[in-house]
């Protein structure tokens, strides 16, 4: 089940194409945090992580970002961050 779409019906309900009773918004992506790419995401699907309905092209420019930061700092498994939450 995609839980962004059980908990953001209403992001969803204006989708023009539905799938097996399932609205299909192309402009929408589940987003997670802490990041599925980490020890601690959504990866783990063990339910202990929250998730937004955000635009597609945010979901992308923030995983391009974060793939990046990843890169650049010489991030791998196992490897420990910190995040810093602003705005």
């Amino acid at each position: 089940m995609n839980h962004c779409k059980y908990y953001f019906w209403d992001e969803y309900k204006t989708a023009k194409k539905w799938a097996y009773g399932v609205p299909q918004a192309g402009w929408l992506q589940c987003d997670e945090y802490p990041f599925a790419s980490t020890l601690e995401g959504a990866g783990k699907k063990d339910g202990n992580y929250s998730i937004q309905a955000v635009p597609k092209q945010h979901n992308l420019d923030h995983g391009a970002a974060l793939d990046s930061f990843y890169a650049d700092y010489r991030v791998v498994p196992g490897n420990q961050f910190w995040v810093k939450i602003v705005n």
